[in-house]
């Protein structure tokens, strides 16, 4: 008679482990498995509960869609945290899934309605409070005191560009900025102010340019245009009409940084690229000495040019700094997730600012800064990471709006072709400068509310 208690315990022990583990989101899967584990007797807090699957996008911004395979090789730089995850988590299958920007909307709406949106998304800000409005997103939980302490660590600006009314769309994990490459073989030192950089096409070395905001923009602060651009671009934050003598100062600051536009691309070894891609492939092929780069395409020129790659701050101009654009990578959450998948989610994007984690992700690509505040850069290890945090010191120290501004990605593309029209009319010379400000200035900017 024991012999066949222990042999129906067995058995029972035995229908206890599912053959399969259904998708977690599957609330009907879940609730029949509870019903299941009634029937046979199973305690819900066996010491094997069931694995759980995290589901994480990782977005490229639109401008970056042709690193998609270098996208995905360098996601290997969150491997520290995924391995760190792991240890905490090992019952928890982390699958990692890379979608283009200019379709997300519409994929997440899709999966949505089936209620198989991703835990965690990884994108920039612009993105995320884009995807906030839209209400494809949930909010930071801010009134978790545990949701609390983390958001202490942030970089108050970086916190400010993702806080709207709504609430908080992401919590940032690192910065990305423009910086200087240069090719080693062609230059000795790369140019540290505009007059220098000028010299360099002067003497016969290819420079290259481009109008989208990481080839150009930075030579907006140098000319004293900065905070012009900004209010052109984002909006006015006070919705309200500015005084004569505001629009005044900012045309005057226009024109000086459109007239030197144009005379720069008078001289005939400065080219103007497509974009970021056209300047990363005439780095690697030689054709430009120097150019702006983006962060995210450091990894890839590290393979490519590998020692011949030079990577320096923007020069300064008579204003004064560069003004590198700059963006904060987020975490965003999901709307679809189960409660544990939530509590997940949260860990993942808690540990990811943990300062071991932080350090790991700055050393192992030399391309990313962290987003806590209290991890200190190695600037004496790395000439690279002395180079990224002077970047990011010339940014902060900026008076540009942008620093506070949150805005979105559907403002930004709304905006973006009509400035880049009227920056490249002027370029070409089928503007004056002072036609060109004129026209910037006449662009409806909107409202805060608008963003």
């Amino acid at each position: 008679m024991a012999a066949r208690l222990l042999a129906l315990q067995a058995g029972v022990r035995r229908a206890c482990r599912p053959a399969f583990q259904p998708p977690a989101r599957r609330t009907s899967s879940i609730a029949l498995l509870s019903l299941l584990s009634l029937v046979t007797g199973c305690s819900t807090s066996s010491p094997f509960p069931p694995r759980q699957t995290l589901h994480v996008v990782l977005v490229p911004a639109d401008r970056l869609d042709w690193l998609r395979k270098d996208y995905l090789r360098d996601s290997k730089a969150l491997e520290p945290l995924l391995r760190a995850f792991r240890r905490l988590q090992p019952r928890v299958d982390v699958q990692m899934t890379l979608l283009q920007q200019d379709t997300l909307t519409e994929t997440l709406r899709a999966r949505s309605s089936r209620g198989l949106g991703p835990d965690l998304l990884l994108l920039r800000s612009p993105q995320a409070v884009s995807l906030m409005q839209k209400e494809l997103i949930d909010t930071l939980p801010a009134r978790d005191p545990s949701v609390q302490r983390l958001l202490q660590l942030v970089e108050p600006s970086d916190l400010q560009r993702v806080s709207t009314p709504q609430g908080i769309a992401g919590l940032p994990v690192f910065g990305e900025f423009t910086l200087a490459c240069y090719d080693r073989r062609r230059l000795k030192q790369p140019p540290t102010n505009l007059a220098e950089l000028l010299a360099v096409a002067a003497s016969g070395r290819s420079v290259g340019l481009s109008v989208d905001p990481t080839g150009l923009w930075w030579t907006a602060g140098p000319l004293g245009a900065e905070e012009a651009m900004t209010t052109i671009v984002l909006g006015d934050a006070a919705a309200t009409a500015p005084s004569a003598a505001t629009t005044a100062k900012q045309r005057e600051a226009l024109v000086r940084w459109l007239t030197w536009l144009r005379q720069a691309v008078l001289q005939s070894r400065i080219e103007i690229a497509s974009g970021p891609q056209e300047l990363t492939l005439g780095l690697e092929s030689g054709q430009f000495a120097w150019a702006p780069c983006f962060s995210p395409t450091l990894m890839r020129l590290d393979r490519t040019m590998g020692r011949h790659l030079g990577v320096a701050t923007l020069p300064s101009g008579p204003a004064g700094p560069a003004s590198p654009f700059f963006t904060s990578r987020v975490w965003t959450l999901g709307r679809d997730s189960t409660p544990e998948q939530r509590r997940l989610a949260l860990q993942l994007a808690a540990l990811s600012l943990d300062p071991l984690i932080q350090r790991q992700l700055m050393v192992l690509g030399h391309a990313l800064l962290p987003a806590n505040r209290f991890v200190p850069i190695p600037v004496a290890s790395s000439s690279r990471l002395a180079t990224l945090a002077t970047a990011e010191q010339q940014f902060r120290q900026s008076s540009s709006s942008l620093l506070q501004t949150p805005f979105s990605l559907d403002r930004l593309q709304r905006m973006l072709p009509r400035v880049e029209a009227v920056i490249t009319d002027v370029m070409v010379g089928l503007y004056t400068p002072q036609q060109g400000a004129d026209a910037l200035l006449a662009l409806p900017q909107g409202s805060a509310r608008e963003r």
